[in-house]
């Protein structure tokens, strides 16, 4: 007649071998999952696409009011003693004040060619006769209105490696602030899309 306690140690040796053997079965399975989680390089490529891929900028020039001057420019441009540039160009910068404000209310902005494709671009402030240089590079276009306080600008890197650079900069009173920026790495700058440029200087 079979002992009635046999199915009993049985179930013990089962259960300390279940004991003894968990560790292994523990680390298969954080095996299994770290396997489960691993991409394929199709699928790490796609997600790295999509974490490189931008939008495009949303900010809106009327969402940026300026209050326009009305008033007679100041009369004197405010140039540094070292600063070569605004002596040298100095018969544009007071064009563009007798031209009047075409940004942010009450600043002319002056671009002055540098050579081929370089752009040299300032504003000045009529109210006080005061120079602030403009954001951006090499290839440099420009969108901007009288009544408001954001640039549009686009230029390039022309590197080992170039780049199109798009930005949008909000003028908040004493600086340029950076808002929205897309770089696209290209095989030549001349794949770079412009702007409107608006006051573009005879070529």
């Amino acid at each position: 007649m079979p002992s009635v306690f046999a199915p009993r140690w049985e179930m013990r040796l089962f259960l300390l071998c279940l004991l003894l053997l968990w560790p292994t079965f523990r680390a298969a399975a954080q095996d299994s999952g770290v396997a489960n989680r691993a991409q394929t390089p199709e699928q790490a490529a796609s997600t790295s696409a999509e974490t490189e891929t931008t939008q495009e900028s949303t900010l809106r020039f009327e969402d940026f009011p300026a209050k326009v001057f009305q008033r007679k420019p100041a009369r004197n441009i405010q140039v540094h003693p070292k600063d070569a540039w605004a002596r040298a160009v100095e018969p544009h910068i007071r064009e563009a004040m007798k031209r009047g404000a075409d940004f942010g209310g009450h600043f002319s902005v002056v671009l002055v060619n540098c050579g081929n494709a370089c752009i040299a671009a300032r504003m000045v402030d009529l109210r006080t006769g005061q120079l602030f240089w403009i954001p951006g590079g090499y290839q440099l276009n420009l969108e901007y209105y009288l009544e408001s306080r954001l640039m549009r600008v686009a230029w390039a890197e022309p590197t080992e490696n170039p780049v199109c650079v798009r930005q949008d900069f909000e003028w908040t009173g004493r600086k340029f602030v950076k808002r929205y920026e897309d770089r696209e790495d290209v095989t030549d700058t001349t794949e770079c899309s412009g702007l409107a440029y608006i006051g573009k200087p005879p070529q």
